[in-house]
C-alpha cells in the first residue's frame, strides 16, 4: 500500500514538474519559429558554398569557399549581388558559377549591370535561359556566369564581383527571394538539387577541379536549421525546470 502511495506522489511530482517546465518549451519554439519567419523575410539571401558534390576534388582551403549575397535592400525591383572567393587558395580559379531564378519570372526580364570590381578579371560573360545550363552532375540553372579560363583574367584568390540586377516585365517585382529556388532535376542531372553550384579549378599540385555547392536545406540567411540543436535547447530548459521544481 506504502508502494503504491509513494508511487502516486511521485506521479504527481512529475506531473506537475513538467507543466512548471512547459513555459519554456514555449519560447524555445517561439524563438525557433520567430527566427524562420524573419529568414524567410529576408531582404538578404546568404549562400555559403561549402560542399563538393561532384566525385571531384574539393578546394584546398577552409570552407565556404565561395559566397554569394542577394541584397534587394528592401527595395523591390533591384537586387545587389556579390560574388566573393573567401576560401580560394593558391592557383584555385571559379570556372562557371551558376544560379537559379524564381520560375515566374523570365531570365529575359532581369538584367545585370557592368561588375564594380576588385581583382583584374575578365568580365564573365553572363548567359540567361530557363533551365539550360548543367552543373557537373547537376542540373539545370538558369543564370550561368562563364568566367574566363586564361591565367591572367582568371576570377580567384582575393576577387570580388559585385552586379546590380534590375527587373523589368515579369520581373517587375524583384527580390532577393527570387534567386533562393532550387535547380530543376532535369536534363540527365543526378546531382542535386542545389540552389547555387560553381565550378573551381586549377586546385593542388595536379590541376584538379571540382563542383561545389550550398547545403539544400540553408535557409536565406545562410544558416543550415538544426532540428536537434532546438531539441537539446528544450531538453536544457526542460531539465532546468525539473530541477527548480525539486
Amino acid at each position: 500500500m506504502n508502494r503504491t502511495l509513494n508511487f502516486a506522489k511521485l506521479w504527481r511530482h512529475q506531473e506537475l514538474a513538467s507543466y512548471r517546465f512547459l513555459p519554456y518549451l514555449i519560447l524555445v519554439a517561439f524563438l525557433a519559429q520567430s527566427a524562420f519567419i524573419q529568414s524567410v523575410n529576408a531582404a538578404m539571401v546568404t549562400f555559403p558554398l561549402f560542399i563538393e558534390y561532384s566525385g571531384g576534388t574539393p578546394p584546398a582551403g577552409a570552407a565556404p569557399w565561395l559566397t554569394a549575397v542577394f541584397d534587394d535592400e528592401d527595395t523591390p525591383g533591384t537586387v545587389k549581388l556579390k560574388l566573393s572567393t573567401p576560401g580560394l587558395v593558391g592557383t584555385e580559379f571559379v570556372g562557371e558559377w551558376n544560379f537559379n531564378l524564381n520560375p515566374a519570372i523570365l531570365p529575359s526580364d532581369i538584367s545585370f549591370s557592368a561588375p564594380t570590381k576588385t581583382g583584374t578579371f575578365t568580365d564573365p560573360v553572363i548567359n540567361k535561359a530557363t533551365n539550360a545550363f548543367s552543373a557537373g552532375p547537376d542540373a539545370s540553372y538558369d543564370i550561368e556566369f562563364d568566367f574566363a579560363q586564361a591565367s591572367a583574367g582568371r576570377f580567384g584568390v582575393g576577387d570580388m564581383a559585385e552586379y546590380l540586377i534590375t527587373g523589368s516585365g515579369t520581373g517587375a517585382g524583384l527580390v532577393a527571394l527570387d534567386f533562393f529556388f532550387l535547380s530543376d532535376p532535369g536534363n540527365g542531372g543526378v546531382g542535386g538539387p542545389y540552389r547555387t553550384a560553381a565550378h573551381v579549378q586549377s586546385i593542388g599540385a595536379n590541376d584538379d577541379s571540382g563542383w561545389i555547392a550550398v547545403n539544400p536545406r540553408i535557409r536565406p540567411d545562410g544558416n543550415i536549421p538544426e532540428p536537434a540543436t532546438w531539441l537539446l535547447m528544450a531538453l536544457a530548459l526542460g531539465s532546468l525546470g525539473l530541477r527548480r521544481a525539486g
